[in-house]
């Protein structure tokens, strides 16, 4: 079927409307018919007429001008109809396109824009005729670039989608130089093409982009688009603890403006933690962000993201290095004693609340790659795995007893005096002592230090200025009962009393687990001393995509050898994301130097410009706002044509006169105010049934909607008795809404609040039966709001008269007004569906007057001309795109026939009169083809 139509610099959308021309030889032959002539009879007393002079003269046909004028109009009509399109004068020429499109993370921020320039200057390519070369900046260098049709290059373009992986922007100049030499000797300094470059504006290297543009010099009008520098994506530095939280610094490319957003702190399940402020004042690249949160809260942190900023590049995953830390507890072996007579006992009991804890010999522990070793008495060991353990960065936590009293070793903090020292007891004239107030320098001042703390003995630190400086606690009398020093990269701390009660009561006392929690923050990693300990490859658990969200890995994502963990850059097969080797987990994030990224400000022999500054003039709203006004004029002319203008105007006063020119003056101004609204009505709504979406003026979205709503007709038309007539887009401020029984609406986050009009249109539109249907399309990303409402859907919803509204209960009719279902999936499945709580709804026929969710159900919908799907699902349920479209189906059968199947009193006596076992709505196994209806009814 012809879809598109070119003529000079016009395009015809809707090119069928053109045989309306055809109709103008009937036209012309209707206009100038005249009835037969009138048989002549002689009449003598008539003779004395024959010269009397008449006022008005009736033609007894058309007048030619007002023929010619007629036809005119109807061809102007037939031309408005074909939708014609004027591109700019700055579009392409009568030459192929080169368009190389930058799929990289730091894409993401602008996608939308960059694929709406993209189908532009394909959709002229398409006009023109022209073959169109699609070259994508993530694409390896063995794949070749060849000119295909404009037709082919859109399709390929509406299922591009920004990758977690940097560009290859070297690997472009190469290919360019490779198409070079391809060329004859003659043609090999200027390609006869135009070459667009949609560029994410973001550089690395200003040698490489320079060198890529010389490269791209030799085309006949390179051109590189950029987006406006607020826009380009934020890049995460470095992290640091602090004593209340910890810092992060951020990166902007351009310093241009002043530009301000939140980053936030995210726990594994993607709930958020924390948050801060983050602003660049005008020329800083460079801004740091302070999150505070207690130790429990912040050892639950799993990843930092910019929230303006969507993309793989601007998020930073956490790994256990940073996360709930692992500790070791070392024992002797199988303790098979009473665990209240264990040392690792006290200690495992305050610190399992706050991490993961392990007991076991030093050769069962070091696999595992803790951050912290404890160590009891009465499993002392000084084997070289413990230094090493230490030197590399672990935390080692010793308890005293009668072994450290009698015999010291190398892994101290300070020197010790052989043997202990006794309070209390019957051969010591010291009573037991309390502890002293912690000094600001110790981690643990602040704390606060029960009365009833008693210390019956410890071991004695050699005094001295060393001993001083390392000392965290003391005993009322000044000596040392808590100790540390660094060696290494790591730390030694000492307790001088025992891990159980045996020498104190702290470790039966709420202090021991405040201090505990202290020294969890001075782990410095989780790390193993050596990857080369652990054993096995590390397997892709959760990756991101170019969004920056995590999803599931795919078939093609690999595991990474142990070896290459920690140097790998092969993120086409090993993605950013989260791995995991046993019980280890291992961030891996884009690599990035945030100090060497700035902006693209100039590049030489190219032409700089940025996003949003072609436009595409559809001018049948014009041609239909001429066409009304004419019409207007035609009913004047026939007047005057007809001889009745003089004496129409004599029976009227001067003042009618002017009322009636001015109601024609508003008449044609109204005209063509809503010339834009009559383009697209049809009057046939009333007769068929049409699928409708709310146009919400963001191209993409718009495109989306309707390829969604396209394949919720094809799904309706082979699985039941219902078949649309097609797919309307409506504008709320001009269409009326009443041919419809519901309307999709995807709400963007940047929505902006209705007007009076709009919220009156909508309003009347529920009230009289009909159904909306908001799609936020942000399941896989409420961790972004916190808990808080959609910001965009609640400036919408703000004055319409929304019913109160629960979760979709399991026995709704919604849930099998044609298939049985339970779930609701579109892009994901896990998102929430609400409803009218009033089922009943006697005044709409038991259909909610409105349906929120946010699993993006467009994108599940959506197909394109020849069925297939247009977007990639997450794939969070089995089946997902079948169940995806029973959802569909359901939802308009449930707006469409009301509670018919609610009353279902007797449904369970009828199957069980028949021998049948009533079935329960499930999910399917794996997607093998859709079912046939009778095996889903």
């Amino acid at each position: 079927m012809l879809t598109q139509f070119a003529l000079g610099p016009f395009t015809f959308l809707a090119p069928l409307a053109l045989l309306g021309l055809l109709a103008l030889p009937l036209i012309w032959w209707l206009l100038r018919i005249t009835p037969p002539k009138p048989i002549q009879q002689i009449f003598p007393p008539l003779r004395i007429l024959q010269n009397v002079v008449t006022e008005d003269e009736t033609p007894n046909s058309t007048p030619i001008w007002l023929l010619l004028f007629r036809l005119f109009l109807v061809a102007l009509a037939a031309i408005a109809l074909a939708q014609p399109l004027l591109s700019q004068p700055e579009g392409i020429k009568d030459r192929p396109l080169v368009l190389v499109i930058e799929d990289s993370w730091d894409a993401a921020p602008n996608w939308p824009k960059m694929m709406k320039e993209a189908e532009g200057r394909v959709a002229d390519a398409r006009r023109k005729g022209m073959p169109v070369m699609l070259i994508k900046s993530t694409a390896s260098e063995e794949i070749a670039a060849e000119f295909i049709d404009a037709s082919d290059a859109l399709r390929i373009i509406k299922t591009l989608e920004p990758k977690p992986i940097p560009n290859k922007r070297e690997l472009l100049s190469n290919r360019i130089n490779a198409l070079r030499e391809q060329m004859p000797d003659s043609q090999q300094n200027t390609f006869e093409s135009d070459l667009i470059w949609l560029s994410t504006g973001v550089s690395t290297n200003s040698k490489v982009d320079n060198s890529l543009a010389d490269s791209f010099a030799s085309f006949v009008a390179p051109n590189i688009l950029v987006p406006v520098p607020n826009t380009l994506p934020l890049i995460p530095g470095k992290l640091s603890e602090t004593v209340n939280g910890f810092r992060t610094i951020w990166h902007r490319p351009s310093g241009n403006g002043l530009r301000s957003t939140d980053i936030t702190a995210h726990g594994r399940n993607g709930r958020v933690i924390g948050r801060a402020s983050i602003s660049f004042a005008p020329g800083d690249t460079q801004a740091e962000a302070m999150i505070e949160l207690p130790t429990e809260l912040r050892s639950r942190v799993s990843a930092l993201r910019a929230n303006d900023s969507s993309s793989a590049g601007s998020v930073m995953l956490l790994d256990d290095s940073w996360g709930r830390p692992l500790i070791g507890v070392l024992t002797e072996g199988q303790d098979s004693g009473s665990p209240l007579l264990s040392e690792p006992f006290y200690a495992e009991t305050a610190l399992r609340p706050y991490a993961d804890v392990y007991r076991g010999t030093i050769d069962d522990i070091l696999p595992l790659a803790p951050s912290i070793i404890v160590m009891p008495d009465a499993a002392r060991t000084d084997t070289k795995e413990i230094k090493t353990f230490v030197d590399n960065g672990g935390l080692l936590i010793r308890f005293a007893g009668p072994k450290l009293a009698k015999r010291s070793d190398k892994f101290l903090p300070v020197r010790l005096r052989q043997g202990g020292r006794a309070l209390g007891g019957a051969l010591t004239w010291e009573e037991p002592q309390n502890l002293s107030e912690f000094t600001p320098d110790s981690p643990f001042f602040g704390l606060s230090i029960p009365e009833d703390i008693a210390v019956k003995r410890q071991v004695m630190a050699e005094p001295g200025a060393e001993t001083d400086s390392r000392t965290w606690a003391r005993l009322a009398d000044g000596s040392p009962i808590v100790t540390s020093s660094e060696q290494g990269f790591g730390r030694i701390i000492l307790f001088h009393v025992t891990a159980g009660p045996d020498w104190s009561n702290i470790p039966v006392s709420g202090l021991y687990v405040d201090m505990l929690r202290r020294l969890l923050a001075l782990a410095k990693t989780s790390e193993p001393a050596n990857l080369e300990t652990g054993t096995g490859d590390w397997a892709p658990e959760r990756v991101l995509n170019g969004y920056g969200r995590l999803t599931s890995p795919t078939l093609f994502d690999e595991a990474i050898k142990n070896s290459d963990i920690d140097s790998t850059t092969h993120y086409e097969i090993h993605p950013p994301g989260l791995y995991r080797q046993g019980p280890r987990r291992k961030a891996l994030n884009i690599k990035t130097d945030s100090e060497t990224y700035s902006s693209i400000k100039s590049l030489p022999g190219m032409t700089i410009s940025n996003y949003g500054k072609t436009t595409r003039n559809n001018l049948g709203g014009i041609l239909l706002a001429i066409v009304l006004s004419l019409l207007v004029l035609d009913a004047i002319f026939a007047v005057i044509a007809s001889g009745r203008m003089r004496g129409l105007l004599s029976r009227l006063k001067p003042a009618r006169n002017l009322a009636v020119l001015g109601l024609m003056g508003i008449a044609i101004l109204g005209l063509s105010e809503n010339s834009n609204a009559q383009d697209d009505e049809y009057f046939e709504d009333a007769l068929n049934m049409y699928l409708a979406y709310v146009k919400t003026g963001d191209t993409r979205m718009d495109q989306m909607s309707e390829a969604a709503m396209q394949g919720l007709v094809r799904a309706l038309t082979q699985r039941t008795t219902i078949e649309p007539a097609g797919v309307r887009g409506v504008n709320l401020e001009t269409d009326s809404l009443v041919y419809y029984p519901f309307l999709y609406w995807p709400i963007d986050r940047n929505a902006a609040p209705l007007t009076e009009k709009e919220v009156t249109a909508l309003n009347g539109f529920m009230a009289s039966g009909g159904t909306i249907v908001f799609d936020t399309q942000d399941s896989g990303d409420q961790f972004l709001l916190a808990g808080n409402a959609h910001p965009g859907l609640k400036r919408v919803t703000e004055k319409l008269d929304i019913p109160n509204l629960i979760e979709v209960p399991e026995d709704h009719v919604l849930n099998k007004s044609f298939y049985l279902i339970n779930v609701y999936p579109g892009r994901w499945a896990n998102g929430k569906v609400w409803v009218d709580r009033n089922q009943n709804g006697a005044a709409q026929d038991g259909v909610s007057s409105v349906i929120i969710g946010s699993n993006d159900w467009a994108a599940a919908w959506a197909e394109d001309d020849d069925g297939n799907a247009l977007v990639q699902l997450e794939r969070d349920i089995p089946s997902q795109r079948k169940m995806a479209l029973r959802f569909g189906v359901n939802l308009v059968m449930y707006s469409l026939a009301g509670n018919y199947k609610a009353d279902q009193v007797h449904s369970k006596a009828l199957i069980e009169r028949l021998g049948q076992v009533e079935r329960q709505p499930e999910n399917l196994g794996p997607d093998t083809g859709d079912a046939k209806q009778g095996d889903d009814e």
